[in-house]
Order: structure tokens, then C-alpha cells, then sequence
């Protein structure tokens, strides 16, 4: 487990057969890229906790994939790592204690997986769904180093997306942004309430 304060990722490296296609068409025509905003919550009023500080990690580890299914994370328009850290930042206010709130990633698992689609003369008359976008993030908070006692909240969201085969590279990073802001926004109401619940003694009332 490496501790670590997640920077956003600065370049766009795509994987996958859906994207490797476009990939090589954008290299040899000129494609206006959008720029994806980052995923924040400092719009959202705070947890209020009794600790001295948040700490975030990553622990999810290496994806397991198996084929047909390609691993997509170094393809996202933003960084899911990136987005937890601001969430952990952002919506954990440390408020003084003898505690760490410690915030661990325990799953990160974003893939591409390949559809059937529409073949010989049909096909060329058929937009068919080609790729399936699928999402996990899973993050268990702690309390830690308090000698009073210890407590965790966890939460894990899902989602999915399918895209047609006419899709170009902006309209599926469209599709992955708004998969990847539905399942943080999921991720976020379950973790505030598990925290409300779970690590109630911390919680700053008001």
C-alpha cells in the first residue's frame, strides 16, 4: 500500500480495441480534443470530523481483466484516483483530534468490453453498439491513531456505458466521464452516510 496525493493525469494514453481504431484515424486527420474538467466537491458543505488530518492510499492494485475485456484506466478523460483524492480533501474537514481519518481506495476497475456486431451487408447499413464501458470504485475510510478507538465506513458504486461503433473519440470519453461522475456522485452519498452511521463518535453535530 503506497501513500500518496494523486496528481491529474496530464496525457491521454488510449487502450483498446475501440480506441486504438480511432486512435490511428485521429493520428492521420486533425481532431479538436476536448478538455475534461476535473470531478470536485468543493461545492458541497463538508463532513465536519474530530481527526487531526486525512491521509489517502491506494490499494486496489492491478485490475484483473480477462479477455475479450481490455483494461481502460490509463484511457480515462479524468483520473478516478485523482477524483477520490479531491473527494477525500474536499469533503473531510479535519477539525482537530488525536485521530488520522484515513481514506483507502480498495477498488479501481475500469474496462472495455468488445460487443458483437452487425456483419456483412446489414452491417454496413446498422450502427450496432460496439463497445461496453464498465466502472468500480470501492473506498473504505478509518479512523486511525486515536487511543480512545478506531472505527471504518466503506462504500463501493458501479456503473455502465455502451457506445455505438459511429462514435468518435470525444463522444466515448463523454461516455466515460459521465459514467465516471455517476459513480462517484453514488460513491459519495453512500460513503457520507456510512460515515454518519459508522463513524458517528467523530462526526462533528451541526
Amino acid at each position: 500500500m503506497t501513500s500518496l496525493r494523486f496528481d491529474r493525469r496530464g496525457t491521454l494514453v488510449l487502450a483498446g480495441a475501440g480506441f486504438s481504431t480511432l486512435l490511428l484515424s485521429a493520428c492521420q486527420t486533425s481532431v479538436n480534443r476536448t478538455v475534461w474538467p476535473d470531478i470536485t466537491f468543493s461545492h458541497r458543505e463538508p463532513v465536519a470530523m474530530a481527526v487531526n488530518g486525512v491521509e489517502v492510499s491506494d490499494a486496489s492494485g492491478a485490475a484483473a481483466v480477462q479477455p475479450p475485456a481490455h483494461d481502460i484506466r490509463n484511457a480515462l478523460p479524468v483520473s478516478p484516483l485523482a477524483t477520490m483524492d479531491n473527494w477525500a480533501h474536499q469533503r473531510i474537514a479535519p477539525m482537530g483530534g488525536y485521530g488520522t481519518a484515513r481514506v483507502t481506495i480498495t477498488e479501481n476497475r475500469f474496462v472495455e468490453v468488445p460487443l458483437e456486431t452487425q456483419q456483412g451487408v446489414e452491417g454496413l447499413f446498422t450502427n450496432s453498439q460496439s463497445e461496453r464501458y464498465e466502472g468500480a470504485l470501492g473506498v473504505r475510510v478509518e479512523v486511525v491513531g486515536d487511543p480512545s478507538g478506531s472505527g471504518f465506513a466503506e462504500a463501493r458504486a458501479t456503473a455502465s456505458r455502451t457506445v455505438p461503433e459511429d462514435f468518435s473519440i470525444n463522444q466515448r470519453e463523454q461516455a466515460l466521464y459521465d459514467m465516471i461522475a455517476a459513480i462517484v456522485h453514488n460513491l459519495n452519498e453512500r460513503l457520507v452516510s456510512e460515515i454518519r452511521g459508522n463513524l458517528s463518535r467523530w462526526v462533528a453535530m451541526g
